[in-house]
């Protein structure tokens, strides 16, 4: 599976803007309202796949094992933390984050992304997905925990479902009520999940920049979005 820096699909959905990846000054230039619904546009769903590196093996075979892309589907963008720069398409396979378990700087990154979700509330622990309501806009989300899951197969088959339910209602389900919807679904299949705070999709993001690329990873998705 190939990934890539968000900064440069970004860059790639709005073809207008170039900037230097790693760059937190020209992220916020590049993360302007309008920029984030051209983003939408491409991409309905997007979502954030929160896992440690050494402390959350299922997740982390799941994601090196390179389904993850035909998982999701074309309208399911899964972000997660990578322990390296990515401002080109980059392999995830046998190697990866293994420089993060490694080097062991600090709080993982993933850790802190969820934390500023929850803002004083109890932080819901890892792992877990976190799917937001709207990337372009100030928004809420759900978090799905997925620390149950025991084995690699077991979270490909899990989240196999949880993206096809998610790509559906985003295109059969009522503008407005995608959270709504699928927090009903969720409940409807047992699943426990977390509403995380309101904020503005732009600051989170860019707060994740700072704290991936202070630990020297980045926040990427799988290429082929804009393609």
């Amino acid at each position: 599976m190939l990934v890539i820096s968000l900064q440069a699909i970004l860059e790639e959905a709005t073809a207008a803007y170039r900037f230097d990846v790693g760059q937190i000054k020209d992220l916020s230039a590049l993360l302007r309202p309008e920029t984030l619904r051209r983003f939408r546009e491409h991409s309905p769903v997007c979502c954030f796949l929160a896992f440690h590196p050494a402390g959350d093996p299922p997740i982390v075979d799941y994601v090196r094992s390179g389904t993850m892309a035909d998982d999701s589907g074309p309208d399911v963008l899964v972000l997660f933390v990578l322990d390296r720069p990515a401002p080109i398409a980059v392999p995830v396979g046998t190697t990866a984050f293994g420089h993060g378990a490694e080097i062991g700087v600090g709080v993982d990154p993933a850790h802190r992304m969820v934390r500023t979700l929850f803002g004083g509330s109890r932080v819901p622990p890892l792992p877990g997905l976190v799917v937001f309501r709207d990337v372009a806009e100030d928004t809420d989300g759900v978090y799905l925990p997925l620390g149950h899951l025991e084995s690699e197969r077991e979270v490909r088959l899990h989240l196999r479902e949880v993206f096809a339910e998610m790509g559906h209602l985003a295109a059969t389900g009522k503008p407005g009520r995608f959270l709504d919807d699928l927090g009903v679904q969720w409940t409807r299949r047992g699943l426990a999940y977390e509403r995380t705070d309101r904020r503005p999709m732009r600051e989170w993001l860019i707060e994740g920049f700072r704290t991936a690329r202070e630990n020297y990873g980045d926040i990427v998705g799988t290429i082929g979005l804009f393609g």
